[in-house]
Parts: C-alpha cells; structure tokens; sequence
C-alpha cells in the first residue's frame, strides 16, 4: 500500500498534465490482482478509472470516488522534491499524499485484500478515480453520464478528514464579472467610457449583497468575496473591460440560479443611474451544497462499525454533491488532515493508511457480505 501510494504521488497529475499517468498506475495495480478496471481517456492527457469487484447482485452497490488530480507545487517551503514521495518519521511527504491520493491508495488496498481473500460477495464494490476535481469537476461529470448502474446503497468519497465523518459542506459558485467600456486617451476621458469606474459601480452595490439571512445548523451561512480583478491595458488609456472574479459559498438553501439572477438585478441598478453601464456575468464553476441526512441508514450504519457517534460539516467543497445527485446517501470520510493540504511539505501518517484499510474493510464487509 505504501509503494502505490509512493507511485500515485510520484505519477504527477496537474492540471498542466493532467491524469492519465495517475490512472495507468491504478490500472496496473488493479491488474496484478485481479480486479478488472477501465480508463477513459479524453483530450490526450485527462483520464477517469473505474475498477469494480463483481457479487451475486443480491444487495445494492457500494460505491467509493475520489479524484486523481492535485494541485500544483511550487519549491518554495519544500524539504523535498514535491512530486519525489518521501517516506520520514512515520510519514509519507508529496504532493497529493494527503488530498487525496492515500484516500485513493487505501481504498484500492481494500479491494485487493477483499479480491484476495476470496469472500463471497453479495453487492458489487465499484470505485473510482476522477479528473478535475481541484478545477472544474469534468470527470465526474463525464463519469455520472456513462455510469448505469441504479441500484446503490450509497457512495464513500475518501477525501482526507482525520477519520471525521462528514455529511455536509458548502457548495461554491465562482462567477467572473466583466463590465464593458470604451477606450479613449487619457488625457480625454469624457470621450470614453472607463470600465473600472463601472466595475466600481457594480461592486459598490454588490457589497451589500446579503448570503447570511438564511442560516444552517452544520453549514453556517453563505458568503462572498471578490478575489482577482484585471483591467487597463497603460496608464494614459481608458480602460474598455474590466473583470472580477468572485468566490460565493452556499448553503442547500441557496438558488444559485436564482443568485445570479440576483445579479443581474445589481446590473439593472447600477444601469438606472450610470446610463453607459454594461456588464457581463460567467459562471466559472458552479458545485451545490451536500447535505447527507446523518440519521439515514446508511449513514446509521457508517456511525456503528465505525464508533463515531456525530456527523461533521466541511469547510471545504468536494465532487460528492455531484455524487448525490444519484439520489443517494453520500460521506466524505478518510485518512489524512485537511490542515497539510494545499501546503509545502503535505504529508500523511502512515498509521492512518492502515487504519482506514481496515474501516475500509469492515464498511464493504458490512454492506456487501
């Protein structure tokens, strides 16, 4: 399990160059014991695999998803070679060791001990490994388009939550913003049209903007924050576009159709009293709120083999809602802290590897035996 959790590490999958190493890796592993898999292929580099083990059929499926993509690394603040797995005081150092290529490794450890162990199986035990989860989600999208299989009892996704069980999070909605101008020399704005002082007017009004009136018990509110704004082109010119990028966290209460819709209203505002007001709205990424009921039988039945007695909120945002969508019980629970992700020197325990094999084990055993 070490070893492929080293080589998962070590098959670099940036969106830069996306996935399919980090398959072909898992298609191996899955071949050299006996578990058939497939990869899709798409766009020369970008990839899914899906590796299931067959049953009798008796009982629904059990469905595990992560994702194969990590986020690029920079050498600043790295001990080691970010993409060079090294193993240290108990630990295992790269990146994607933590999010969430030991989720990954530790489910497909599961599956060999189960294949090997020659169980008798009444739900088939389907996994798999999607692109794009830190952009934009394509493969699980593309992956929900082509998977048919109806009968499930519900899906583990084994993102990196420090053996917390995880019901809900929040979804996300980043939208970029572009108002519209026209260029003129500097020295002569009223010939113009300046597409900052309409982006101003826009985020003037935007400021008011209210996600808080609703509130959940797990997920808290909703929020916004304009991150990245671009315009001019030199000092002496009107600037005829003008572009923010805007991060909005929701809750399951939220339309986020209905929020741009709100949007476009701040538009028809602003335009009342800036007459050469024009703007543009994109959707950028657009994942919903998960909200698993934790008093589910599935998830009942999670929090008894498991010993844990609450379900817990994330603060970040995952592939699962997409997941839900299936209409069926969706937890996020596995090895690892989300406090190493996204940083220099991501690590994981390698003790932690052992012990989600293990629950790993007794959850496909307790719903497939």
């Amino acid at each position: 399990m070490k070893e492929l959790l080293k080589k998962l590490i070590e098959a670099k999958s940036t969106p830069d160059l996306g996935e399919i190493q980090c398959a072909n890796v898992l298609a191996d592993f899955f071949s050299s014991v006996g578990i058939e898999s497939n990869v899709e292929v798409w766009d020369n580099n970008r990839a899914n695999i899906t590796a299931t083990i067959k049953s009798t059929g008796q009982n629904p499926a059990l469905l595990f998803v992560s994702h194969l993509d990590v986020v690029p690394a920079s050498k600043q603040g790295w001990h080691t070679d970010a993409f060079i797995a090294t193993e240290q005081d108990g630990k295992i150092f790269g990146r994607g060791a933590c999010d969430m290529k030991a989720g990954m490794a530790t489910v497909a450890a599961t599956m060999a001990e189960i294949k090997k162990s020659g169980v008798n199986l009444k739900s088939d035990i389907i996994f798999s490994a999607t692109a794009g989860e830190e952009t934009d989600s394509c493969g699980i999208v593309k992956f929900l388009k082509s998977f048919s299989v109806k009968n499930l009892c519900g899906a583990l996704v084994p993102e990196p939550t420090g053996f917390e069980l995880i019901t809900a999070h929040r979804g996300l909605l980043w939208l970029e913003i572009t108002t519209k101008g026209k260029t003129a020399h500097g020295s002569m704005p009223h010939l113009g049209i300046n597409a900052i002082e309409s982006m101003r007017a826009f985020l003037s009004e935007f400021e008011h903007y209210d996600l808080t009136a609703v509130k959940d018990k797990l997920l808290g509110t909703g929020s916004k924050s304009v991150n990245k704004i671009k315009g001019g082109s030199a000092t002496n010119v009107i600037p005829d576009k003008c572009s923010a990028q805007i991060d909005i966290r929701t809750i399951a209460e939220h339309d986020h159709s209905e929020i741009q819709k709100d949007i476009e209203a701040i538009f028809a505002k602003v335009s009342q009293s800036k007459k050469d007001f024009s703007a543009a709205i994109e959707v950028l990424r657009d994942v919903k709120a998960l909200k698993t009921n934790s008093d589910c039988k599935f998830v009942d039945d999670i929090k008894k083999i498991t010993g844990i007695t609450q379900t817990t909120a994330a603060p970040f945002t995952t592939d699962a809602p997409f997941i839900a969508e299936l209409s069926i019980p969706v937890v996020i629970f596995g090895p690892g802290s989300g406090e190493t992700c996204h940083k220099p020197n991501e690590y994981v325990e390698i003790a932690d590897l052992q012990k989600a094999v293990e629950i790993y084990k007794k959850i496909i055993l307790h719903f497939a035996k």
